[in-house]
Protein backbone atom coordinates (compact mmCIF):
# COMPACT_ATOMS: atom_id res chain seq x y z
CA UNK A 1 0.00 0.00 0.00
CA UNK A 2 1.29 3.45 -0.91
CA UNK A 3 1.85 5.75 2.05
CA UNK A 4 -0.83 8.47 2.37
CA UNK A 5 0.16 11.72 0.72
CA UNK A 6 -2.28 14.05 2.48
CA UNK A 7 -3.02 14.17 6.22
CA UNK A 8 -6.36 15.55 7.43
CA UNK A 9 -7.08 16.56 11.00
CA UNK A 10 -10.85 16.56 11.24
CA UNK A 11 -12.31 18.44 14.21
CA UNK A 12 -15.76 17.22 15.20
CA UNK A 13 -18.06 15.92 17.91
CA UNK A 14 -20.37 12.88 17.73
CA UNK A 15 -23.26 14.98 19.12
CA UNK A 16 -23.12 17.69 16.44
CA UNK A 17 -25.81 17.58 13.70
CA UNK A 18 -23.67 19.78 11.43
CA UNK A 19 -20.83 17.27 11.76
CA UNK A 20 -23.23 14.42 11.05
CA UNK A 21 -24.61 16.19 7.98
CA UNK A 22 -21.06 16.52 6.65
CA UNK A 23 -20.65 12.74 6.45
CA UNK A 24 -21.48 12.85 2.74
CA UNK A 25 -18.57 15.19 2.03
CA UNK A 26 -16.18 12.99 4.01
CA UNK A 27 -17.36 9.90 2.19
CA UNK A 28 -16.98 11.61 -1.17
CA UNK A 29 -13.36 12.43 -0.35
CA UNK A 30 -12.77 8.82 0.66
CA UNK A 31 -14.29 7.68 -2.62
CA UNK A 32 -12.28 10.14 -4.71
CA UNK A 33 -8.87 9.82 -3.04
CA UNK A 34 -8.86 6.45 -1.27
CA UNK A 35 -5.60 5.65 0.52
CA UNK A 36 -3.98 8.93 -0.56
CA UNK A 37 -5.64 10.51 2.47
CA UNK A 38 -4.84 9.78 6.13
CA UNK A 39 -7.50 10.93 8.59
CA UNK A 40 -7.24 11.83 12.26
CA UNK A 41 -10.52 12.44 14.10
CA UNK A 42 -9.95 15.20 16.66
CA UNK A 43 -12.59 15.77 19.32
CA UNK A 44 -14.03 19.24 19.97
CA UNK A 45 -15.87 18.43 23.20
CA UNK A 46 -18.97 20.57 22.78
CA UNK A 47 -20.02 20.22 26.41
CA UNK A 48 -18.08 19.18 29.50
CA UNK A 49 -20.84 19.63 32.10
CA UNK A 50 -24.64 19.12 32.07
CA UNK A 51 -25.31 22.84 32.43
CA UNK A 52 -22.98 24.13 29.71
CA UNK A 53 -25.66 24.59 27.05
CA UNK A 54 -28.02 26.26 29.51
CA UNK A 55 -25.27 28.66 30.57
CA UNK A 56 -24.98 29.68 26.91
CA UNK A 57 -28.70 30.40 26.84
CA UNK A 58 -29.50 27.30 24.74
CA UNK A 59 -32.58 25.28 25.74
CA UNK A 60 -33.51 21.69 24.92
CA UNK A 61 -36.19 23.07 22.59
CA UNK A 62 -33.56 25.19 20.83
CA UNK A 63 -31.45 22.10 20.21
CA UNK A 64 -34.43 20.19 18.81
CA UNK A 65 -35.37 23.08 16.50
CA UNK A 66 -31.78 23.34 15.31
CA UNK A 67 -31.66 19.64 14.52
CA UNK A 68 -34.93 19.93 12.58
CA UNK A 69 -33.60 22.84 10.51
CA UNK A 70 -30.38 20.97 9.69
CA UNK A 71 -32.36 17.81 8.87
CA UNK A 72 -34.59 19.73 6.46
CA UNK A 73 -31.65 21.48 4.84
CA UNK A 74 -29.37 18.49 4.24
CA UNK A 75 -31.66 15.44 4.35
CA UNK A 76 -29.72 13.25 6.76
CA UNK A 77 -31.71 10.93 9.08
CA UNK A 78 -31.96 13.12 12.18
CA UNK A 79 -34.38 12.44 15.02
CA UNK A 80 -35.86 15.66 16.38
CA UNK A 81 -37.50 14.33 19.53
CA UNK A 82 -36.74 16.92 22.25
CA UNK A 83 -34.24 15.52 24.74
CA UNK A 84 -35.15 15.27 28.41
CA UNK A 85 -31.67 16.39 29.52
CA UNK A 86 -28.47 17.90 28.17
CA UNK A 87 -25.84 15.39 27.09
CA UNK A 88 -22.23 15.75 28.22
CA UNK A 89 -20.53 15.19 24.90
CA UNK A 90 -16.99 14.83 26.26
CA UNK A 91 -18.06 11.43 27.63
CA UNK A 92 -18.49 10.18 24.05
CA UNK A 93 -15.45 12.13 22.86
CA UNK A 94 -13.33 10.40 25.52
CA UNK A 95 -14.54 7.01 24.30
CA UNK A 96 -13.61 7.95 20.71
CA UNK A 97 -10.12 9.00 21.79
CA UNK A 98 -9.70 5.79 23.75
CA UNK A 99 -10.53 3.74 20.66
CA UNK A 100 -8.28 5.99 18.55
CA UNK A 101 -5.37 5.25 20.90
CA UNK A 102 -5.93 1.54 21.37
CA UNK A 103 -7.67 0.32 18.20
CA UNK A 104 -7.11 2.99 15.52
CA UNK A 105 -8.41 0.77 12.72
CA UNK A 106 -11.80 0.64 14.47
CA UNK A 107 -12.20 4.34 15.27
CA UNK A 108 -14.07 5.19 12.04
CA UNK A 109 -16.63 2.44 12.61
CA UNK A 110 -17.02 3.31 16.29
CA UNK A 111 -17.47 7.03 15.65
CA UNK A 112 -19.92 6.29 12.86
CA UNK A 113 -22.02 4.08 15.14
CA UNK A 114 -22.02 6.77 17.83
CA UNK A 115 -23.13 9.41 15.33
CA UNK A 116 -25.95 7.27 13.97
CA UNK A 117 -27.22 6.48 17.47
CA UNK A 118 -26.98 10.09 18.63
CA UNK A 119 -28.48 11.64 15.51
CA UNK A 120 -30.93 9.13 14.03
CA UNK A 121 -32.52 7.88 17.28
CA UNK A 122 -33.58 9.51 20.56
CA UNK A 123 -30.51 7.99 22.30
CA UNK A 124 -28.19 10.34 24.18
CA UNK A 125 -24.58 10.21 23.08
CA UNK A 126 -23.23 9.98 26.64
CA UNK A 127 -25.47 7.11 27.78
CA UNK A 128 -23.43 4.00 28.67
CA UNK A 129 -25.87 1.94 26.56
CA UNK A 130 -25.22 4.14 23.52
CA UNK A 131 -21.45 3.82 23.85
CA UNK A 132 -21.71 0.06 24.45
CA UNK A 133 -23.93 -0.37 21.40
CA UNK A 134 -21.50 1.61 19.22
CA UNK A 135 -18.63 -0.51 20.49
CA UNK A 136 -20.46 -3.73 19.62
CA UNK A 137 -21.38 -2.40 16.16
CA UNK A 138 -17.69 -1.62 15.55
CA UNK A 139 -16.68 -5.13 16.61
CA UNK A 140 -15.23 -4.02 19.94
CA UNK A 141 -15.84 -5.30 23.45
CA UNK A 142 -17.90 -2.65 25.28
CA UNK A 143 -16.13 -3.21 28.60
CA UNK A 144 -12.76 -2.80 26.93
CA UNK A 145 -13.85 0.49 25.36
CA UNK A 146 -14.92 1.75 28.80
CA UNK A 147 -11.51 0.76 30.19
CA UNK A 148 -9.67 2.53 27.36
CA UNK A 149 -11.71 5.68 27.98
CA UNK A 150 -10.73 5.64 31.67
CA UNK A 151 -6.98 5.50 31.02
CA UNK A 152 -4.98 8.62 32.00
CA UNK A 153 -3.40 8.71 28.54
CA UNK A 154 -6.85 9.00 26.98
CA UNK A 155 -7.74 11.95 29.18
CA UNK A 156 -4.45 13.65 28.30
CA UNK A 157 -4.97 13.10 24.57
CA UNK A 158 -8.54 14.40 24.72
CA UNK A 159 -7.27 17.49 26.55
CA UNK A 160 -4.80 18.07 23.70
CA UNK A 161 -7.58 17.70 21.14
CA UNK A 162 -9.75 20.22 22.94
CA UNK A 163 -6.85 22.65 23.42
CA UNK A 164 -5.97 22.46 19.71
CA UNK A 165 -9.62 22.99 18.83
CA UNK A 166 -9.54 26.17 20.89
CA UNK A 167 -6.40 27.47 19.18
CA UNK A 168 -7.55 28.22 15.61
CA UNK A 169 -4.92 29.11 13.03
CA UNK A 170 -4.54 32.68 11.74
CA UNK A 171 -6.27 31.59 8.53
CA UNK A 172 -9.23 30.27 10.52
CA UNK A 173 -9.37 33.42 12.63
CA UNK A 174 -9.68 35.41 9.41
CA UNK A 175 -13.02 33.61 8.91
CA UNK A 176 -14.46 34.10 12.37
CA UNK A 177 -18.04 33.68 11.18
CA UNK A 178 -17.09 30.01 10.70
CA UNK A 179 -15.79 29.71 14.27
CA UNK A 180 -17.53 29.70 17.64
CA UNK A 181 -16.67 30.94 21.10
CA UNK A 182 -16.54 29.10 24.39
CA UNK A 183 -18.10 30.35 27.63
CA UNK A 184 -14.90 32.23 28.46
CA UNK A 185 -14.81 33.91 25.05
CA UNK A 186 -12.10 31.72 23.49
CA UNK A 187 -12.41 31.15 19.76
CA UNK A 188 -12.70 27.52 18.68
CA UNK A 189 -13.16 25.49 15.53
CA UNK A 190 -16.73 24.50 14.74
CA UNK A 191 -17.80 21.01 13.69
CA UNK A 192 -16.65 20.01 11.20
CA UNK A 193 -13.38 21.84 10.55
CA UNK A 194 -10.53 20.46 8.46
CA UNK A 195 -6.78 21.05 8.60
CA UNK A 196 -5.37 19.53 5.41
CA UNK A 197 -1.59 19.03 5.28
CA UNK A 198 1.10 17.83 2.95
CA UNK A 199 4.39 17.88 4.79
CA UNK A 200 4.86 21.25 6.48
CA UNK A 201 2.17 22.97 4.39
CA UNK A 202 -1.23 23.16 6.12
CA UNK A 203 -4.46 24.57 4.68
CA UNK A 204 -7.46 25.28 6.90
CA UNK A 205 -11.15 24.87 6.06
CA UNK A 206 -13.04 25.95 9.19
CA UNK A 207 -16.72 25.14 9.52
CA UNK A 208 -19.17 23.25 7.32
CA UNK A 209 -18.00 23.21 3.68
CA UNK A 210 -19.05 21.51 0.44
CA UNK A 211 -16.83 18.62 -0.64
CA UNK A 212 -15.57 20.60 -3.62
CA UNK A 213 -13.89 23.09 -1.27
CA UNK A 214 -11.79 20.28 0.18
CA UNK A 215 -11.04 18.95 -3.30
CA UNK A 216 -9.71 22.37 -4.34
CA UNK A 217 -7.45 22.52 -1.27
CA UNK A 218 -6.15 19.00 -1.88
CA UNK A 219 -5.51 19.84 -5.54
CA UNK A 220 -3.37 22.79 -4.44
CA UNK A 221 -1.33 20.53 -2.18
CA UNK A 222 -1.08 17.54 -4.52
CA UNK A 223 -1.94 18.48 -8.11
CA UNK A 224 -0.66 15.15 -9.42
CA UNK A 225 -3.23 13.05 -7.58
CA UNK A 226 -5.42 11.01 -9.91
CA UNK A 227 -8.99 11.01 -8.65
CA UNK A 228 -11.44 8.16 -8.95
CA UNK A 229 -14.33 9.25 -11.22
CA UNK A 230 -17.80 9.71 -9.83
CA UNK A 231 -19.66 6.42 -9.28
CA UNK A 232 -21.60 4.96 -12.19
CA UNK A 233 -24.66 4.41 -10.02
CA UNK A 234 -25.87 4.05 -6.45
CA UNK A 235 -25.30 0.28 -6.45
CA UNK A 236 -21.59 0.85 -7.00
CA UNK A 237 -21.49 3.12 -3.97
CA UNK A 238 -23.14 0.50 -1.75
CA UNK A 239 -20.68 -2.16 -2.89
CA UNK A 240 -17.83 0.11 -1.79
CA UNK A 241 -19.28 1.52 1.41
CA UNK A 242 -17.91 0.23 4.74
CA UNK A 243 -21.34 0.50 6.42
CA UNK A 244 -24.96 1.33 5.47
CA UNK A 245 -25.34 4.82 4.04
CA UNK A 246 -28.13 7.37 4.17
CA UNK A 247 -29.70 8.53 0.91
CA UNK A 248 -28.15 11.98 1.35
CA UNK A 249 -24.68 10.46 1.73
CA UNK A 250 -24.99 8.41 -1.44
CA UNK A 251 -26.26 11.48 -3.28
CA UNK A 252 -23.28 13.50 -2.01
CA UNK A 253 -20.77 10.89 -3.17
CA UNK A 254 -22.41 10.78 -6.60
CA UNK A 255 -23.16 14.53 -6.77
CA UNK A 256 -26.72 13.53 -7.62
CA UNK A 257 -30.30 14.23 -6.61
CA UNK A 258 -31.70 12.30 -3.63
CA UNK A 259 -34.87 11.26 -5.46
CA UNK A 260 -32.86 9.93 -8.38
CA UNK A 261 -30.62 8.03 -5.96
CA UNK A 262 -33.64 6.46 -4.23
CA UNK A 263 -34.97 5.23 -7.60
CA UNK A 264 -31.60 3.64 -8.39
CA UNK A 265 -31.44 1.97 -4.99
CA UNK A 266 -34.91 0.47 -5.37
CA UNK A 267 -34.09 -0.74 -8.87
CA UNK A 268 -30.87 -2.35 -7.57
CA UNK A 269 -32.82 -4.21 -4.87
CA UNK A 270 -30.96 -2.46 -2.07
CA UNK A 271 -32.13 -2.99 1.50
CA UNK A 272 -33.52 0.07 3.30
CA UNK A 273 -33.49 0.33 7.08
CA UNK A 274 -35.92 3.17 7.88
CA UNK A 275 -34.68 5.54 10.54
CA UNK A 276 -35.85 9.02 11.56
CA UNK A 277 -36.92 10.89 8.40
CA UNK A 278 -35.11 8.64 5.90
CA UNK A 279 -33.28 5.31 5.77
CA UNK A 280 -29.88 3.65 5.72
CA UNK A 281 -29.17 1.55 2.64
CA UNK A 282 -27.12 -1.60 2.20
CA UNK A 283 -26.80 -4.18 -0.59
CA UNK A 284 -29.79 -6.48 -0.96
CA UNK A 285 -29.63 -10.26 -0.45
CA UNK A 286 -28.29 -10.83 -3.96
CA UNK A 287 -25.60 -8.19 -3.54
CA UNK A 288 -24.77 -5.49 -6.03
CA UNK A 289 -22.03 -5.11 -8.65
CA UNK A 290 -18.52 -4.62 -7.28
CA UNK A 291 -16.87 -1.26 -7.88
CA UNK A 292 -13.76 -0.63 -9.92
CA UNK A 293 -10.22 -0.14 -8.61
CA UNK A 294 -9.03 2.45 -6.13
CA UNK A 295 -7.78 5.81 -7.29
CA UNK A 296 -4.07 6.21 -7.82
CA UNK A 297 -2.02 7.93 -5.12
CA UNK A 298 0.65 9.12 -7.56
CA UNK A 299 1.46 12.79 -7.18
CA UNK A 300 3.65 15.34 -8.83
Amino acid sequence: MTAPLIHIDLYGDPACPWDFSAEGARLRLRWRYGDALAWQHRMVGLSSTPDEYARRGVSLSDLARGRAAIRDRFGMPIDTTPATRFAVTVVACRAVVGVRRRAPRAVDAFLRALRVAAMSTPAEVDDPETIAGAAATAGLDPGTVVAWAAEPGTDQELARDMADTRTPSPAALALRERLATTLDGTWRYTCPSYRIARGPTVLDAPGFQPARVYEVLIANLAPGLILRPNPRDAAEVLAWAPYPLATAEIAAIMESDMDAVRRQLVTAGAHAQPMANDAYWSPGPAGVPQPGGSPSTAAA
